[in-house]
């Protein structure tokens, strides 16, 4: 474990990795074999993050807003937790850990008490992402969570060299290898129905041809059809995102600008359209009793 300013690096013989205490991101997988960086660079011209946590919310809410117990709270996509220091508490040889308590400023948008932990590790060429939810409170909780790294294009390579295969592994090995059914956003980030559909998959297998992501900004997988996903290049994985349980999966880039894909464990979605009810109504809420805790992971393999 090597500490540089507010980062952490974590490297074993095959792969390095470094955690920002701002926001607890991952900022780089270096695979050290094939001398490459696997995470986008953050480039602030194109997109300035390289694998946020969403938190408390996933995507955008109607107008910006969201309603608790009939009170109105203003709230950013995503939530605040990307912008926001952690606390380092643990950083060892192959783990880290670090923590965000709510505070003012986040009771201001968020009316709960919470406490956060997330965690990363590193074994073998898997990087497992970690988090522990806990309601410090006196009501129930109502919380989103999600992952969103973002995976360069390896150099000499462009995105129309990369194809997705699905349930390769996990629970669902095997499963939905014909097609999966997903939900998607309009330009406002926001659910609309009519806009949901079934991408076909030829034995678990599709192509990220030109114009994939005119028929959906975002894909967004949703009844836990994906237990892993992978990037291929050649016919190869590149990269694997294992998730287990999750009740989504986005897959998002804008196709003309941007160099990487983002492959996006959640237990949360965006807004539906016009959708007006409380916070707890809202899909894909989770919630939590006081003094429980709820505890989750995924993992990147780099293949």
């Amino acid at each position: 474990m090597e500490k540089n300013g507010t980062r952490f690096k974590l490297e074993n013989e095959e792969l390095s990795i470094e955690v920002d205490c701002h926001g607890a991101q991952l900022s780089s997988i270096y695979d050290k074999k094939a001398g490459r960086e696997i995470l986008w660079d953050a480039a602030p011209e194109i997109w300035n993050r390289h694998s946020p946590l969403l938190f408390p919310f996933v995507g955008k809410s109607c107008d910006g807003v969201y309603r608790h117990k009939g009170k109105t709270y203003d709230i950013t996509p995503h939530g605040f937790a990307r912008d926001m220091d952690f606390e380092p508490l643990l950083c060892d040889m192959d783990e880290c850990w670090y923590r965000l308590l709510s505070a003012p400023e986040t009771l201001e948008h968020y009316p709960f008490s919470f406490e956060l932990e997330v965690g990363h590790s590193l074994s073998g060429r898997t990087v497992t992402t970690m988090w522990r939810v806990r309601n410090t409170g006196f009501e129930e909780m109502f919380f989103m969570i999600g992952g969103h790294p973002a995976f360069r294009v390896p150099e000499g390579k462009t995105i129309y060299d990369y194809s997705f295969s699905f349930n390769q592994e996990g629970c669902n090995q095997g499963k939905f290898q014909q097609g999966l059914h997903y939900l998607a956003p309009n330009d406002k980030g926001l659910e609309e129905e009519e806009l949901g559909g079934f991408l076909e998959l030829s034995d678990g297998r599709v192509s990220l041809t030109k114009g994939f992501f005119d028929r959906a900004l975002t894909y967004m997988v949703d009844g836990a059809q994906v237990s892993s996903v992978s990037l291929l290049t050649e016919g190869k994985p590149y990269v694997t995102v294992l998730c287990d349980n999750f009740p989504y999966l986005g897959i998002w880039k804008i196709e003309k600008t941007h160099p990487f894909v983002c492959l996006e464990p959640w237990y949360g979605l965006c807004d539906t359209l016009g959708f007006t009810g409380e916070l707890k109504e809202r899909k894909g809420i989770n919630r939590l009793q006081p003094g429980e805790t709820w505890q989750r992971q995924y993992s990147i393999r780099i293949d």
